[in-house]
């Protein structure tokens, strides 16, 4: 490893470790779902209800509020979402009705919907021909965030019961208050139109079909949180098991976002994206056929592979549809594509899985991914990317083509 590569290590670190215990949080209510239906008697729909709250809350702060990192405030906005996020968490230590569940979890959500897109903007204003190679190692920090998560979780249920994570997860996202304040301003040009809002963006053809792929992920993200855990309490599974198996998920994303990340810079983001997402659309499909809990994990781990390709590589595509101005208002934009894509998805799978059972819901939401991947794929045919980073969606190595217009 060259000085270089170890000063940009150095650099994406504080960034990561805010994308850590933002997604430690959130993965530590995933994997108590199934025992928070059973202890507070809550229907399969109220935990979809759940789920999307904090989806959609998400999506509003990302749409609303995205736009003043790119004016320099990014540091403050995620030092705003962090004391919200530490507020509603100790909310959840004492809630015990579906109504103040749902609006701490939206609390949450929308606490997350200010850190990230700041946070994803730094970190591609960076260095412009490492974009992919740095939001790979931001990926490393929100999976290992999520594989945290349900790990702590998991446990102090084991020991205290279901109220002991949610008090632990609101004390120490208190105390981490005081380090991003102190996170390094990123360096990137700042967007000196102080009107202008995120929305604007949306006539950029490239990255409408960009934020069409991570829509389509995040449906499928939308079902794992509100059905997984519940299906894994159904075939007996309680909250350590659900940590073992998104943890079983989650290594092998943060094994390969780096790779995936550098692999995006080189061939193109855009393919790689709709490759990756695909994989994980028609392993999806699969999940209700596969009996027990032991084999069901290994699809998932191996599916793992895809997602970290995948997931990456999309956020790679939305960075490189915009100028550097506009990183975090697009960046922002992807961030309300995925709650909103994970939002919508989560009351129906809840719905159709309490109906109907495994073998429907998830054929059903598969296949309605690799239709959204489809229309994505179509949407950026023809278009080049800003800067450097792969052209179109030809499996051609990026020298064989002229330079992507600016």
């Amino acid at each position: 490893m060259t000085s270089a590569d170890k000063a940009n290590r150095r650099k994406v670190l504080p960034y990561q470790i805010v994308l850590v215990v933002v997604g430690a949080s959130i993965g530590g209510i995933i994997a108590v779902l199934g025992e928070l239906r059973e202890e507070l008697g809550f229907s399969e729909t109220e935990v979809g209800i759940l789920v999307a709250a904090g989806f959609l809350a998400s999506f509003v702060a990302q749409v609303g509020f995205s736009r003043f990192s790119d004016r320099g405030y990014g540091r403050e906005m995620a030092t705003i979402g962090t004391i919200i996020s530490a507020v509603a968490l100790f909310m959840m230590v004492v809630a015990d009705s579906i109504l103040v569940w749902s609006l701490s979890r939206a609390a949450v959500g929308f606490a997350g919907g200010l850190i990230v897109p700041g946070v994803r903007r730094a970190v591609t204003v960076l260095d412009p021909d490492r974009v992919g190679e740095n939001l790979g190692r931001l990926v490393v920090g929100e999976v290992l965030g999520f594989v945290l998560g349900p790990a702590i979780a998991a446990g102090f249920v084991a020991v205290s019961g279901i109220r002991a994570p949610f008090l632990v997860f609101a004390i120490g996202t208190a105390l981490f208050i005081p380090f991003v304040m102190r996170l390094p301003a990123d360096s990137g040009s700042k967007d000196a139109d102080a009107g202008k809002t995120s929305l604007d963006l949306l006539r950029n053809r490239r990255l409408q079909g960009a934020l069409i792929l991570v829509f389509g992920y995040f449906m499928l993200i939308g079902a794992f949180e509100s059905v997984l855990p519940i299906m894994f309490k159904d075939r007996g599974g309680g909250a350590v098991f659900t940590g073992i198996a998104f943890t079983a998920f989650a290594i092998p994303m943060a094994l390969v976002s780096p790779r995936a990340g550098r692999f995006a810079d080189r061939v193109g983001a855009a393919k790689v994206a709709t490759t990756g997402i695909a994989v994980v659309g028609l392993s999806a499909m699969s999940y209700g056929f596969l009996p027990g809990l032991i084999l069901l994990t290994i699809v998932m781990g191996l599916a793992g592979i895809a997602d970290g390709y995948g997931f990456t590589a999309s956020q790679v595509a939305v960075s490189r549809a915009v100028p550097e101005h506009r990183q975090a208002g697009a960046l922002g934009l992807m961030g309300a594509s995925e709650v909103l894509g994970a939002g919508l998805a989560a009351i129906p799978a809840a719905a159709l899985y309490g109906r109907f059972g495994a073998e429907v819901v998830w054929p059903i939401i598969g296949g309605s991914t690799l239709l959204v991947v489809l229309i994505g794929h179509l949407r950026l045919r023809g278009t080049e990317p800003v800067g450097t980073g792969g052209t179109d969606l030809a499996w051609t190595p990026i020298d064989r083509h002229p330079e992507p217009r600016p």
